[in-house]
Parts: structure tokens; C-alpha cells; sequence
């Protein structure tokens, strides 16, 4: 089935938004002698990628074509253009991919570009991963070309299969978890006689995915046992209202439980060069029965704990699966014997990049500006900054809002929303649902309600301010109907 162009290009478009950001420039030895206008191909700019989309606008000199993958959803696609601001007639084209239908897509994109230069191709959240390589590399080989970015990780679905990612950086020698892909009860049970290690605890989770949907921890071979029925039946995808369908024809990873620290490292990687932006370790705990609920990340540099073992450790993997450009989202944990690869997002770090304004507060810079720059603008920013977080000028908690009950959401307790943002180092407060919403209870990302910020230049009152955070989070701040 051929894609679905919604918007027809429009013939000689003139850029879409004036205002520049930063200095942008078309890469000098790619597209400044071009008289040509320009487009940039944006494959799903959701989450974060709505930051990404607003960018390529500011620069004022490019017309953008969005291209849906089959992956992601229509309602998503939809509320897509109320969210971001823009409408379908700010978009030299709007596509929509089908599965298998690789080339009718190339084929439209070319017709949406009559008349222009392709800048680049880039992505912007988990479900357009692959199609932003197949897409990147198809236009190269059609348009005679080298410029457009992809990946170049060889075997494409290491981009978002982790049980790919686990056996080839194990191949290389580096720290992998111990695990074991399930396609069916005879590898389940394989897998247990093989870690029947007394009070051993596990982890079982979908084989690809995003957000800790359907990752569940397992104290027992029942506990195993139950959620790998579970996510064969989908349950994991319904509570993300189908978000995650895609898992339809993957496996259930069991994976050994690793007991330690998690870490985010968000890098971006320009011709096999790495430049980390930012890390940040994770706060997870146990709520609402669930293992692992988030309740914070907080920004780190070099000289914090571990961080240099990590990020050599990180570099070492971006090498092992032949990652050469773009951005990646890496989650690792620091475990007994070192830090041992979660999984690798090869994309923009999510939460609908909240993250990037106190990043660029505290760093100078963000990964987002600098994708930007890589794609956009010849790397001049990637190449004046550090390697690695080597300093901060403020230190962050992002702090996950939490619900312990659920039903429809009314607001936010003022007496409580008062005590938040009278913190010294309160910087921002986002919620994500609105009155009339259901309010999940917390299990995972999905559930999240809201996210508040804080940033301050004393690290013993930011610490200070988060525990007072998480006093007033327990007591609640919500206002529900419970039904």
C-alpha cells in the first residue's frame, strides 16, 4: 500500500518561520552552493521530537516533511498538530508510511521535495528508529548522495531489539546481562534450570519497548512464569492504550536481575565521534507494587561516582554496534562488576524533553541544540564542547510526580502546589494530564502524571529540597474522583 501524502508540496516553498536560534548554516561541503530551498525530513516528531520540529522552524530556512511510521499511532499523529502548535499547512508535506512499503515511501518523499535540497533526515522518538535509517539511506542511493545521516549500525534492528544489543557488545567482550529470549515455554524453562541459583531474582520484559512498559521484576519461578504469560498476552500494551503494539511478532526477554545504580548517558555521535551532553542517575524504587517506578533523575559530571567508568564503558558499546551518527539515549547499570548495558535507545532522550532547558542551564548546551547543530549547521558547536560532562554550572533533580490513587483527575491541591514551588530551587512544574483525565496509579513512565524540576548551584540545598519534594509527593497532591 502506497504512504498516504496528506499535504501536497508546495512548488518553490519558501521557508516556513523566521527567527534563528543559533547559527545555523547548511554544512558548507554539502549544501551551500545550492540555490535550492531546503526540507528536512522529520520521521515522528513526538515527545521530544516536538522540541526537534520547533528548532528546524527557528532556524527559518527549511521546509520540513513529517513522515509517520507504521509504529506509531493515529491518535498520537493527530494530536500531534493540536499540541505542537502547527497545522498540517505549516508542513511542505505530511506522509504516512506503510509497513513494507519502504520505497512508495522514498517515492513520495521525492515528490513532496520537487525543487528542494534534502538537509537531512532525522527522528524523533522511539517508534521511527528504523524507518529514519531506511529512509536516510534509500534517499542517498536514489539521489546519488552521502550527506543524509543514518546510523550506520549494520544490522538494523539493534537499534531498538535489545536482545541484539546484549549479544553483540557480549561478543565484543564487554559487560552484557545474562538473559534469554522466550519465544516460547520450552526456552522459559531452559532458562530457569540455567539460573536456578538459590533466592535468585529476575527481570522479564518485552523485547523491545520504551517508557519500563511490561518490565517487570520477578522474585520467584512463578513470578517468571506469570509475566511471561502477561506480555504474551498483551496486557502491557493495553495499559499504554495499544501504544506498544509493534511487540506483536517479538519475543520476552528473561534477563538476570542487576542489582546496582542506573544511568542515563545522552550522547551525540558525529562520524564515529562521541560527545556525551549529559548524565544523569536514576532514583528508582518500589511503588504501587511495582519494582522500579522512577521517582528522579539527578544531572551528574566526570567526578561524580562512577561516571568515568560508565562512560568509557558507554563509548566502548556505541563502538561494538557500529553507532556513527546521531543520538543516543544509553541506560546502564553500575552493578558489582561493573556497569552493565540496560539497553541502548538509539534517539533523542524522551519525556518530552523536559529535560533540555535545565540541560542547556546547567551544562551550557543540550543534546537536542546539538543533534541540531550536527545535521544542520557542520558541527561547529559539536566540536568546541568537551567530550564529557566535565563540570556543571547548577546541579538538577527532574523529579517525577507520583499517584498513588486513581480515578478522574480534578487538579493539583493549592495548599500542597504552594509548598512546591516555595522550594529554593523549584524551577518548573509540567503535568500531564488535564481536568477530566484518568489518573493511572504510577507503575512507569506512562503513568507518570507530571514531572518538577529543580536546579540550584548548592548541591546540599538541592538535595535538601528534594527530599522535602518527596515528603510532599507521599502525603499527595492531587485532587481525584476516584470511580
Amino acid at each position: 500500500m502506497a504512504p498516504r501524502l496528506e499535504i501536497l508540496v508546495k512548488e518553490e516553498a519558501a521557508p516556513l518561520a523566521m527567527g534563528i536560534n543559533m547559527d545555523m548554516q547548511s554544512p558548507p561541503s554539502v549544501l551551500s552552493s545550492s540555490p535550492l530551498p531546503q526540507a528536512v525530513i522529520l520521521v515522528d516528531p513526538m515527545s521530544t521530537g516536538v522540541l526537534l520540529q520547533d528548532k528546524v522552524f527557528e532556524a527559518g530556512m527549511y521546509s520540513v516533511v513529517i513522515v509517520w511510521s507504521d509504529r506509531s499511532q493515529l491518535v498520537a499523529r493527530e494530536k500531534h498538530f493540536k499540541t505542537s502548535g502547527r497545522s498540517r499547512d505549516d508542513f511542505a508535506a505530511v506522509i504516512t508510511h506503510e509497513d513494507g512499503a519502504i520505497e512508495t515511501t522514498l517515492l513520495a518523499i521525492l515528490e513532496a521535495t520537487t525543487n528542494m535540497t534534502i538537509a537531512a533526515v532525522m527522528c524523533g522518538s522511539e517508534f521511527g528508529v528504523l524507518l529514519e535509517d531506511q529512509i536516510a539511506n534509500g534517499l542517498n542511493q536514489k539521489l546519488g548522495t552521502t550527506h543524509l545521516r543514518g546510523s550506520g549500525i549494520p544490522v538494523l534492528n539493534t537499534k531498538v531489539d535489545k536482545h541484539l544489543q546484549a549479544n553483540t557488545i557480549r561478543a565484543n567482550g564487554l559487560n552484557a546481562v545474562r538473559e534469554k529470549l522466550a519465544r516460547n515455554e520450552d526456552d522459559v524453562q531452559a532458562f530457569l534450570e540455567e539460573n536456578n541459583e538459590e533466592g535468585a531474582c529476575f527481570v522479564v520484559k518485552p523485547q523491545t519497548g520504551a517508557g519500563s512498559v511490561g518490565v517487570t521484576f520477578c522474585e520467584s519461578k512463578k513470578a517468571v512464569w506469570q509475566a511471561y504469560y502477561k506480555i504474551l498476552a498483551g496486557e502491557h500494551k493495553a495499559h499504554c492504550r495499544n501504544k506498544y503494539r509493534h511487540y506483536e511478532q517479538a519475543g520476552v526477554l528473561l534477563q538476570e536481575y542487576l542489582k546496582g545504580t542506573e544511568y542515563i548517558v545522552n550522547s551525540v555521535v558525529s562520524n564515529g565521534k562521541i560527545k556525551t551532553t549529559a548524565m544523569w542517575k536514576y532514583d528508582k524504587r518500589p511503588y504501587n507494587g511495582a519494582a522500579f517506578v522512577c521517582f528522579s533523575k539527578e544531572l551528574q559530571v566526570i567526578s561524580d561516582p562512577n561516571c568515568e567508568e560508565i562512560l568509557e564503558y558507554t563509548e566502548k558499546v556505541l563502538k561494538a554496534v557500529g553507532f556513527e551518527s546521531g543520538a543516543i539515549h544509553a541506560e546502564v547499570m553500575y552493578t558489582a562488576r561493573g556497569p552493565v548495558l540496560v539497553e541502548l535507545n538509539c534517539r533523542l532522550h524522551g519525556g518530552n524533553g523536559a529535560w533540555v532547558q535545565p540541560a542547556e542551564i546547567c551544562m551550557g548546551y543540550d543534546q537536542l541544540s546539538i543533534l541540531i547543530d550536527v545535521y544542520l549547521n557542520g558541527g561547529k558547536i559539536f566540536d568546541s564542547i568537551p567530550s564529557r560532562p566535565i563540570t556543571s554550572n547548577s546541579y538538577c533533580h527532574q523529579v517525577k510526580m507520583r499517584s498513588h490513587i486513581e480515578g478522574v483527575f480534578k487538579g493539583v491541591n493549592g495548599s500542597q502546589f504552594g509548598r512546591i514551588i516555595r522550594l529554593l530551587s523549584y524551577h518548573s512544574l509540567v503535568l500531564g494530564v488535564q481536568e477530566g483525565d484518568r489518573l493511572l496509579k504510577t507503575v512507569d513512565m506512562p503513568s507518570v502524571p507530571g514531572e518538577v524540576t529543580l536546579v540550584h548551584s548548592d548541591k546540599d540545598q538541592l538535595a535538601a529540597d528534594y527530599e522535602k519534594l518527596n515528603e510532599i509527593l507521599a502525603e499527595g497532591i492531587f485532587d481525584v474522583v476516584v470511580a
